[in-house]
């Protein structure tokens, strides 16, 4: 062996020891991969996804380490290269014949395969042995082909790579010989995500500087270029809403598609769901406000103001305490005090509509506008005057109201309680879809 080539192993050694003493958590995943090589159970391809900066490369070399240690021929592939993909990934994984010691086939960076993933799928995969293992690294989910296919269904394992927790994180910092007193600072900038740890351990100058350094470095390497201004801005909205709401988006983007923007706010890797809404995860919400406070201070106040006018806290009643809200706003008509405390006042509907900032003033605008949709439809002609004459019209009882209409009074409870229940409804269709009413 030449001296170049000892030099060689002695570095790929040495960087694999710093690798290893850096390494921390991740149990469920090494467990899945080890069970993969020992073929208990039996699958062939594991797939991890996770925002920037999760470790997922990190995962992969770990692995790689792993299975040669279990003497496994491995094959990376790291990124896809239009043209001399097929040819490389083929000479990669040489035949073999089948058995339990078959190739390890890890596949980085996956979401940037999309050219070539059904050909992976459909043709190379399935003519790799049994016994061979395959790991897919991607920022987002498989997509329906891989998880609604009974086929895959019974070889592929899904695993969402998150942030560590804040134990794992703590070992981290103290595998770097961090001061416990900094500890705090850094965990609160990056949160348990390991590529914000690691950048604010390296960063060097004042807090404020170092807190400016991480928030660029993660804008530009996990958020990376977004479609438009307009979907920038839903980014920055969700990153002081939270959670935010499709009704919170129609109310502080101008000009675009809420529907379309909350769509493209759930699927982004960085960004949790849950039932009342969406949130960025901690260390993309700090990068975000940092960086847009340094960018344009006044469009970071602009945006603090904004969504205090705008976007009040949303409250998710149940069906049938939404309709009895309703019935209660329209008791509460020409009683301001009584609006301002009724649930809806703070709902859905009420924030997204293009009325006055003032939650009464809003809830009526509501109201109205769906009463007027009401009367529109020559189906509840009856109804909608019902409505009118017993909430808006000043009437002081329900039989001052029937007596008002010339009805007997049988008559009138009839046309009043369909029309609060046709109303309620197209509430209640506005409140939980965002849809327009008719």
């Amino acid at each position: 062996m030449s001296g170049q080539e000892r030099a060689v192993t002695r570095l790929e050694e040495y960087l694999r020891s710093a690798r290893d003493r850096a390494f921390v958590g991740r149990t469920a995943e090494l467990g899945a991969f080890r069970s993969a090589l020992t073929g208990e159970p039996v699958f062939t391809v594991l797939f991890l996804h996770g925002a920037g900066g999760t470790g997922k490369t990190t995962l992969l070399r770990r692995f790689a380490v792993e299975a040669e240690r279990a003497g496994r021929l491995v094959a990376r592939a790291d990124r896809f290269e239009p043209g001399g993909l097929i040819p490389a990934l083929l000479a990669a994984v040489p035949p073999v014949a089948p058995g339990p010691a078959g190739p390890v086939v890890l596949i980085d960076e996956f979401d940037q395969w999309q050219p070539a993933e059904s050909w992976l799928r459909e043709e190379f995969l399935p003519g790799l042995p049994v016994g061979t293992v395959v790991v897919l690294a991607s920022r987002t989910p498989p997509g329906l082909e891989w998880t609604t296919d009974p086929g895959w269904n019974e070889v592929l394992r899904v695993h969402e790579v998150g942030d560590l927790s804040p134990a794992e994180a703590e070992m981290l910092l103290d595998r770097y010989a961090v001061p416990r007193r900094r500890q705090p600072f850094l965990l609160e900038l990056a949160g348990g995500n390991p590529l914000a740890l690691r950048l604010a351990m390296e960063a060097a100058g004042e807090d404020d500087e170092v807190r400016l350094s991480v928030a660029q470095a993660v804008v530009r390497q996990v958020i990376g270029e977004l479609p438009s201004a307009a979907h920038r801005q839903a980014l920055e909205v969700c990153a002081y809403a939270e959670p935010t709401t499709e009704a919170i988006l129609r109310a502080t983007v101008a000009d675009a598609d809420a529907v379309e923007l909350f769509r493209w706010l759930c699927e982004l890797p960085y960004v949790e769901c849950g039932a009342n809404g969406v949130q960025v995860r901690p260390f993309v919400r700090t990068a975000v406000r940092t960086e847009l406070r340094w960018r344009d201070p006044q469009r970071h106040e602009a945006a603090q103001a904004r969504l205090a006018e705008d976007a009040p806290v949303v409250e998710t009643l149940p069906r049938p305490e939404f309709d009895v809200a309703v019935r209660d706003a329209l008791r509460s008509w020409r009683r301001p005090d009584l609006l301002a405390d009724n649930p809806l006042a703070h709902s859905r509907m009420v924030a997204a509509a293009e009325t006055a900032a003032e939650p009464v003033e809003a809830l009526r605008g509501v109201l109205q506008s769906t009463l007027d949709a009401l009367g529109e439809d020559p189906r509840q002609g009856k109804p909608h005057r019902a409505l009118i004459a017993t909430y808006l019209g000043g009437a002081p009882t329900q039989e001052a109201a029937a007596e008002r209409l010339g009805l007997p009074f049988s008559t009138y409870r009839r046309h009043l309680n369909r029309g609060l229940e046709v109303l309620c409804s197209l509430l209640w269709r506005r409140e939980s879809t965002g849809l327009d009413l008719i």
